[in-house]
């Protein structure tokens, strides 16, 4: 290939040529080709030129490259141009690189908009940080109000993590309160198709008992 033996020149006229064409992987890959010349402007002209297109990904992969190269703010910058118009993946993104920076109400209110434009991702995302983190309280909140705003699964998903790590506990008193705020109780056979028991473990699946047959009666000296 024409890059590989250093005609860059050319490799980037026959991309743009193919961009120009209606190829997004053209411009995706022109937008790289400028991020390793040290054009990052261009770069993000050409990434966003990119998603205008239908894609996201070469945004993305930019601003993975500008987290790594400690340009955070760069690369929020980048996701907000993206917010702003309406693209919910790049709002989803912004939540995380927010709690990841420490601002957790920035996270919550930004998962909280991408909720109300259909995607509770954000909220169901956070509930696991936060319940990694040990705010578990916090956690359970955001789960529910991923369920207010149409992600009834989201508080069973939680359930599930916390059945599995054992705490049987924290996990009936989650289920509880998505069923309170309206989750139908589809999952609970899912979760635990046999019931609970009175302890709160769940009830075993039903086995029949071992066959017995009765004893019979030998009379005396006929052995």
């Amino acid at each position: 290939m024409r890059e590989e033996v250093g005609d860059k020149e050319e490799a980037e006229r026959l991309l743009r040529q193919a961009a120009d064409g209606g190829s997004i992987s053209a411009l995706q890959r022109l937008a790289f080709m400028r991020m390793s010349a040290g054009d990052r402007e261009g770069a993000d002209t050409l990434a966003l030129e990119a998603v205008g297109h239908g894609s996201t990904g070469a945004l993305f992969l930019l601003v993975l490259a500008r987290n790594e190269a400690g340009q955070q703010e760069r690369a929020e910058r980048l996701l907000r141009q993206l917010a702003d118009d309406g693209n919910v993946s790049a709002l989803l993104h912004l939540v995380m690189l927010r709690e990841s920076a420490g601002d957790r109400e920035g996270a919550e209110a930004l998962a909280q908009k991408a909720a109300v434009q259909g995607n509770a991702n954000g909220l169901y995302n956070l509930a696991v940080r936060r319940e990694e983190a040990g705010d578990r309280e916090g956690a359970e909140n955001l789960a529910l109000e991923a369920a207010d705003h149409g992600d009834t699964e989201a508080p069973y998903r939680l359930v599930m993590r916390r059945e599995e790590a054992g705490d049987r506990e924290g996990a009936g008193r989650l289920l509880q309160q998505a069923v309170d705020h309206g989750c139908t109780d589809d999952i609970l056979e899912t979760l635990w198709p046999h019931g609970l028991d009175p302890d709160g473990t769940p009830t075993p699946p039903w086995q029949p008992s071992e066959y017995a047959p009765p004893e019979q009666h030998v009379p005396p000296g006929t052995r």
